[in-house]
């Protein structure tokens, strides 16, 4: 029997609208993050075509071909019925997911809410689903929402539970309703094992060490969950008692009173550490020393987050973040405060003046340093160097674009300090190479090109020639097209595409721009598929910025356990590309090309050759 007209209709228009949204044309590119928990299987006959179609999707599945499986079993819904007609269109939504189109895994998780209302395991999947979904688009509130119904199915998966509540936690601390966080981050914890439940504690310790000591007061009248009421009560002995004996005399008197509070280790409370650490001494032993406050300070967060979803993927060392408030001196004390308190390498400073700052009181003998950022004059045995600035790229733009035969640049820069000094760089370093410059010109965004830029690029370049433009996302369209428009065919390339950020909304005039930037921006899912979703859920409302610094902290705590490894041979295939050590202790990374084209991107294999 074939499903009801109206059914067999609306699977149709899934379907269709499944294939409009770009199912059939990434079809082939592999893309995976960490699983949901899948519904059980419901067996049908093997020689069913639904049946066939299915067992393809769960190969392509398989090796990683998301969206060409999602297409297979909408297929395979669409002429099924019953449970397993509603089983395809819930595996048909996880593969959308995996594949990076939210959009379509919420129509299909929705048709799953509709059809079924007395399976709480498919309900429960279809609600993760769509919360990612919300959460991939930036719709927290409605993500909040899956995740709330989540919860109050008991079949949930436990570990899909933990991370749900984990989730919500970082929810409301954003909308400031920290003791709604504090509930969700201690009601999961008895699901939690290992480096899991370590992790959630230092969540809670922090939250905890951010109040004020009113506040805590005010919320253990407030809160009617006994747990709770025991962080808090634990929190508060430890403010009134500054002695680390009497704080640990304290605490165990409490405890004897108070039979049931969790085993944490107190005897540390101020150090920012996961509590395995005393199991464990190789455990938080990569310490990021990094800004906490001012512009950088958002970016600081989503490295450190980097590093400590690496730690956890790893199964490695944990993290734990000395931050720094712009004041070099306290920079210095907190790196040999770090350094009595088990640190055994630092990621980080970043800024110069903390770079210098921290040098100038480094040992020989004291633990190996990777800074973030370049300081000319400062090298030193065990000392690194990871630079995140994109005077990087504007290098190996030079340096990759001579090598594949290209001899002569013009240069078009804004006028600002940024733009000046990775102009500087890509012309030291191409004139270093042999490289000849034809000629630079500023330009001022938003307006039209003055006469030096227009006259710099009506002339004939040769086929050996391109034009090295810095912008930004905001004046990127604007730029290209003002290009095209004196010349349309010299090849443009710019250094870190947009600097990281999302395409413009209409990224048409982009057509033909090449550029290099890294693997995690062109496609977080291939770069460490693993890692998505656990930023996601760390960093849920992530600039595009923030994003790509949380790859660099995934990158920063492999080279740092190569450090603490003594292994500074080989490469790394990393998420912001594939990183060397190199003479001087630099640390290189060799990036991706792509091209924008329509207003997509597409990777390259190698920078495009002079004359294609």
């Amino acid at each position: 029997m074939m499903p009801p007209p109206a059914l067999k209709t609306s699977l149709r228009l899934l379907m269709t609208l499944a294939l409009a949204t770009a199912l059939s044309a990434c079809a082939s590119m592999p893309q995976k993050t960490p699983p949901p928990s899948n519904p059980t299987p419901v067996e049908t006959p093997a020689s069913t075509p639904e049946t066939l179609t299915a067992q393809r999707a769960g190969q392509l599945t398989a090796t990683g071909h998301d969206l060409a499986a999602a297409k297979d079993y909408i297929r395979a819904a669409a002429e099924a019925r019953g449970q397993t007609q509603v089983h395809y269109l819930m595996e048909a939504a996880q593969a959308s997911l995996k594949g990076r189109k939210p959009r379509v895994a919420i129509l299909l998780a929705n048709e799953v809410l509709r059809l079924q209302h007395d399976n709480a395991e498919l309900r429960s999947a279809a609600l993760w689903v769509r919360a990612q979904g919300f959460m991939d688009q930036g719709q927290t509130p409605s993500a909040k929402g899956n995740l709330e119904e989540l919860l109050t199915i008991t079949s949930t998966p436990q570990e899909v539970r933990a991370q749900a509540m984990g989730t919500l936690a970082t929810l409301y601390t954003q909308e400031g309703h920290e003791l709604t966080a504090l509930n969700f981050l201690i009601e999961g914890d008895s699901l939690l094992s290992g480096n899991d439940a370590a992790e959630n504690h230092r969540r809670i310790r922090a939250l905890l060490d951010s109040q004020s000591t009113a506040k805590l007061q005010n919320w253990q009248g407030r809160s009617g969950n006994p747990l709770v009421q025991e962080w808090l009560a634990v929190a508060l002995i430890t403010r009134q008692n500054p002695d680390p004996q009497q704080r640990q005399a304290a605490i165990s008197a409490w405890l004897t009173a108070h039979p049931g509070h969790p085993l944490i280790n107190f005897s540390d409370h101020n150090a920012t550490i996961t509590d395995t650490s005393r199991l464990n001494p190789a455990l938080g032993s990569i310490c990021a020393l990094l800004p906490s406050s001012g512009p950088y300070a958002p970016l600081s967060q989503a490295i450190t987050a980097g590093m400590k979803t690496a730690a956890q993927l790893q199964s490695g060392p944990a993290v734990r973040a000395l931050r720094t408030t712009g004041n070099p001196s306290y920079t210095a004390v907190l790196f040999e405060r770090g350094i009595k308190e088990g640190c055994k390498v630092f990621v980080g400073p970043w800024l110069p003046q903390d770079i210098n700052a921290v040098a100038a009181v480094r040992k020989p003998s004291d633990p190996p340093i990777i800074t973030l950022g370049v300081v000319p004059g400062v090298q030193q045995s065990g000392l690194y160097t990871l630079s995140l600035s994109r005077n990087v790229a504007a290098q190996q733009i030079a340096v990759q674009s001579y090598g594949a035969g290209y001899r002569r640049a013009y240069v078009l820069y804004p006028q600002d300090s940024s733009g000046a000094a990775i102009q500087a760089d890509f012309i030291a370093t191409w004139k270093k190479l042999g490289g000849e410059v034809g000629g630079v010109a500023t330009y001022l965004p938003g307006h039209t090109f003055t006469n030096e830029a227009q006259r710099l690029l009506s002339g004939s370049p040769g086929q050996d020639s391109f034009v090295f433009l810095v912008t930004n996302a905001k004046n990127a369209n604007a730029a290209v097209s003002s290009i095209r428009l004196i010349n349309n065919s010299v090849p443009i390339f710019s250094p870190a595409l947009l600097h990281g950020a999302a395409l413009p909304n209409d990224a048409r005039g982009l057509s033909g721009i090449a550029s290099v930037d890294m693997p995690w921006i062109i496609n977080s899912g291939q770069s460490w598929p693993q890692a998505v979703l656990l930023l996601r859920s760390t960093l849920p409302n992530a600039s595009d910025a923030q994003w790509r610094m949380a790859a660099f902290g995934l990158d920063a705590y492999r080279i740092a356990e190569r450090v603490l490894d003594k292994d500074t041979t080989g490469s790394l295939a990393g998420a912001t590309g594939t990183l060397h050590f190199v003479t001087r202790n630099q640390v290189i990374r060799d990036m991706e090309w792509m091209e924008v084209e329509n207003g997509q991107i597409v990777p390259l294999s190698g920078v495009p050759k002079p004359g294609t």
